[in-house]
């Protein structure tokens, strides 16, 4: 495959200023920072016998 699509640029009232792009990025390093201290390690990787819904 030798074309490649060019990307459209967005119309302007459709582009993100940048205090929501700030706010987003401080989102994302606190969401970052919390699955950081629980690593998926520490997470069971099946639930228990007894928490396992069954059918009526």
């Amino acid at each position: 495959m030798t074309v490649q699509l060019a990307l459209l640029e967005a119309p302007p009232d459709w582009r993100i200023d940048e205090h929501t792009k700030e706010v987003g990025r401080r989102g994302l390093a606190r969401a970052r920072a919390v699955l950081q201290s629980h690593p998926p390690a520490d997470w069971p990787t099946t639930p228990p016998v007894d928490d396992v819904p069954r059918a009526a």
